[in-house]
């Protein structure tokens, strides 16, 4: 009952003075967030793989980083044939892996990206060369990107908008029809709170 009254005590003070900048910062253990990615990596065991996701990051400036590479469909149009399963682990506090944090499983890969992108899946499209079509299908060929601006994830996005904060290794996987992982990819990120800077 004490440290409530001093914590009211210093609020009011707070308040009282009139202090212009004094904005609530919760430390909740979920909530709003924004993601700082820390490395992409490459995951394809089979060097022979359909899709190969060439990936680098590249900082243009203390808050801004773009995704730059290329992306290369050999003989396999990116379409709804194939399946889509993403999995996150996240860091424990002792710097280990905790894998299955989330998993996101879906039969119709182009159709599932295009929905969690949501209005910013034209623009990913675009970055890479690519105009979004009907057709749900991206045609083999090799897709090459000058820069994709990650740094404002999760706006225009419909990703979840309230997760949990943490150290996070994200594995995206397509498999053919037949269980055959014919792509891969990773990314690792820091989940932060929006206010957070470091």
């Amino acid at each position: 009952m004490k440290n409530f009254f001093i914590f009211f005590a210093e609020f009011m003070i707070l308040v009282n003075t009139g202090a212009k900048d004094f904005k609530f910062h919760p430390n909740l253990p979920l909530g709003e967030y924004r993601v700082n990615v820390i490395a992409t990596q490459q995951c394809n065991a089979n060097p022979n793989s359909s899709l190969r996701f060439n990936f680098f990051l590249f900082k243009t400036s203390r808050t801004t980083t773009e995704l730059r590479g290329n992306i290369s469909a050999y003989n396999i149009a990116f379409d709804d044939s194939l399946l889509f399963r993403g999995n996150l682990a996240v860091k424990d506090t002792i710097g280990g892996w905790q894998n299955n944090a989330y998993v996101y499983n879906s039969p119709q890969a182009y159709t599932s990206l295009k929905k969690l992108f949501g209005p910013e899946f034209p623009f990913f499209l675009k970055s890479f060369g690519v105009n979004d079509t009907i057709h749900n299908s991206i045609p083999p060929g090799i897709y090459t990107t000058k820069g994709y601006d990650i740094s404002k994830f999760p706006a225009n996005t419909n990703l979840p908008k309230q997760v949990f904060y943490g150290t996070y290794k994200t594995k995206v996987i397509y498999l053919d029809k037949k269980g055959n992982e014919v792509g891969c990819f990773s990314f690792t990120v820091e989940i932060k709170r929006p206010w957070e800077t470091e």
